[in-house]
Formats: structure tokens, C-alpha cells, sequence
């Protein structure tokens, strides 16, 4: 029997897709907490910058705590192939955020490469945690 076969597919895809819509809750959460209680006012242009920022220190960050979170979720109670699910969840969900990458400014790409290997690595933890807990 191949490893594939013992893999929950429907439940990891479901774990990497929200994990990511995880990462877009944040952003949107942390973008209106700043506009509305921190920096009322600015200018549209400002915001934009603000978002654009935000999104290249707290989306790294938010990938993998959401990884990792959806990782713990779709391993739960897998004896087999616990590893590997949990690292597709990763694996999936970097796939997802792959097209920003492709449209990304040259100069964020480095951390579009280190968001992408921390939420592989979530995704592994999560399995780690899942068999562990």
C-alpha cells in the first residue's frame, strides 16, 4: 500500500486552504486595528504603503502559526503517514501563495522564499505536535 493512499487528501486540502485564509484574516484584522486605532487619517497612498508592509513582516509570521494550527488539525488521529500529511498541508498551502510570489517586486521575493519554508516546516511541527499531544 502506498503512502499516498493512507493520506487524508480532502482534509489536508481543506487544512491548507484555510490556513491561508487565515493569513488574509490577520492582514485585514491588523491593517483595520492600525487605521482605526493607531494611525486615523492618513491618506489612501499611505495605507496602501502600510498594507504592503504589514503584509512583509506579520504574513510570514501568520503563515506559519496558521500552518502549523491546520497541520495539527488535519493529522489529528492519523497513525500513518502523519509526517507526510502534515508536510503537504505545508506543501499545498505554499502552492496557494505560489502566484504572489510570480507578482511579487523583485526585492520581497527573499521572503516569500523564507514564508514559504516556515509554513513546510509548520506543516511537519504540526504533524510532530499531533502524534505527540
Amino acid at each position: 500500500m502506498s503512502i499516498f493512499s493512507t493520506i487524508r487528501w480532502g482534509r489536508i486540502i481543506v487544512a491548507a486552504v484555510l490556513s491561508e485564509v487565515g493569513v488574509v484574516a490577520v492582514l485585514l484584522v491588523a491593517t483595520a486595528v492600525y487605521k482605526i486605532m493607531i494611525s486615523p487619517g492618513l491618506s489612501d497612498d499611505e495605507y496602501r504603503g502600510l498594507g504592503e508592509r504589514g503584509g512583509y513582516y506579520v504574513a510570514p509570521i501568520a503563515g506559519f502559526v496558521t500552518t502549523l494550527a491546520m497541520a495539527y488539525w488535519a493529522v489529528r488521529g492519523v497513525q500513518s503517514s502523519s509526517n507526510a500529511s502534515g508536510v503537504l498541508v505545508g506543501v499545498i498551502s505554499v502552492a496557494i501563495t505560489t502566484p504572489f510570489l510570480l507578482t511579487a517586486k523583485p526585492e520581497h521575493r527573499l521572503m516569500y522564499g523564507v514564508a514559504f519554508a516556515l509554513r513546510i516546516a509548520a506543516g511537519y511541527l504540526g504533524a510532530v505536535l499531533a502524534r505527540s499531544i
